[in-house]
């Protein structure tokens, strides 16, 4: 494929179905999401992948990959046989594939000369083709706060720490857990990193933990016992719920991020959004872009294995840091943000990793 080309991808009319069709195809097929789905459906009312770098097609014949238009998760669920079907077509036509195999959930794909768009997994587990992109999160400074970034002053007192999530479990929902993640913790026993892939509910309430142990840090904490997200499982209004985080991490020096169901958190991008400092607790993340960004320029990355010093190293870290570098970083993270991280601005980084693939 030439670099002054479009990407395009084929998508066979006839495989269109009803569900949430991969965002790739929104400006073709339109926003998928309900109201039920409220956040994600406004992201995708006002951000779509750049157009201008790639472009679908029905004709094979001017097609650089087969693109099955839908999540692979969902053919798994409800349509084995299409995408069994879109694998064949790609072989037929000696064409790669690119798969949409974004989901909390990263089942194993068997299929030759395949590219997989993904936002979990670990590092220590290899899968050939992977694409590591973002969660999609959509801008809140622009939604909350008009994109007006202002900067916080560095404080001179002990650091504050911002998080607010689904961190609390009944004890049926606590042993259930445990129950689900004995193959993991088994696992662990031959291979350590296997501790990674415990469940991010757990890390939470074990790093939060850890920190309102501590005196060296204060802790502003919205703790929730639901997801709040959805509709479906929030336990009051959705804006209500986005607002308080929102001000949470505003109004802290630093805000924590921790993965969730996926190896991964739309939090974190959430937080670069609003021009604010993560402190990403680092369970063996693929995270995206991470040969082209330099993530210690917004972030501080704490290893898992590191969890129980992590006071003392936020402590650490704040005091050693400049109040022109503390401020610098807000700006870096807002700019990673929007130059790479917002819908709208990472399909060059996919196209480019396209592009240097033999195959194209």
């Amino acid at each position: 494929m030439t670099s002054h080309k479009k990407l395009t991808l084929y998508v066979n009319p006839l495989w269109r179905r009803s569900g949430i069709h991969s965002a790739l195809m929104n400006q073709w097929w339109g926003n998928p999401y309900g109201d039920t789905s409220l956040f994600t459906k406004q992201l995708f009312d006002n951000y779509v992948f750049n157009t201008e770098l790639y472009a679908i097609t029905d004709d094979i014949k001017n097609a650089d990959l087969v693109f099955p238009p839908y999540p692979h998760v969902w053919y798994l669920r409800h349509d084995k046989n299409l995408f069994n079907e879109c694998i064949k077509t790609a072989h037929e036509s000696k064409l790669p594939l690119l798969i949409d195999g974004t989901g909390d959930v990263e089942y194993k794909i068997d299929a030759q000369n395949a590219y997989i768009l993904r936002y979990g997994g670990y590092r220590f587990i290899n899968e050939t083709g992977r694409i590591q992109i973002p969660l999609y999160a959509d801008d809140l400074l622009e939604r909350c706060r008009g994109g007006d970034l202002k900067i916080r002053k560095k404080s001179e007192n002990i650091p504050t720490i911002g998080f607010a999530g689904w961190v609390n479990l009944s004890v049926q929902q606590h042993i259930k857990t445990i129950i689900k993640e004995l193959p993991i913790r088994f696992r662990s026993l031959f291979n350590s990193k296997y501790q990674a892939c415990i469940k991010g509910t757990l890390w939470r309430i074990k790093t939060l933990r850890i920190l309102k142990r501590s005196n060296l840090i204060n802790l502003n904490l919205r703790a929730r016992s639901t997801f709040s997200g959805s509709s479906k499982t929030a336990d009051v209004d959705l804006v209500m719920l986005r607002e308080q985080m929102v001000e949470t991490i505003l109004n802290s020096d630093y805000a924590l991020d921790i993965k969730g169901d996926a190896n991964n958190s739309a939090r974190l991008f959430e937080i670069l959004s609003l021009g604010r400092i993560p402190i990403i607790i680092d369970t063996e993340r693929n995270l995206p872009f991470r040969d082209k960004i330099d993530y210690s320029s917004f972030s501080l990355i704490v290893d898992y294995r590191d969890i129980k010093k992590l006071p003392e190293i936020i402590t650490s870290f704040h005091k050693n840091i400049s109040p022109q570098q503390y401020e610098q970083m807000q700006r870096n993270a807002r700019n990673a943000f929007l130059n790479y991280f917002r819908v709208d601005a990472c399909m060059p980084l996919i196209v480019e990793e396209l592009r240097h693939a033999k195959t194209i």
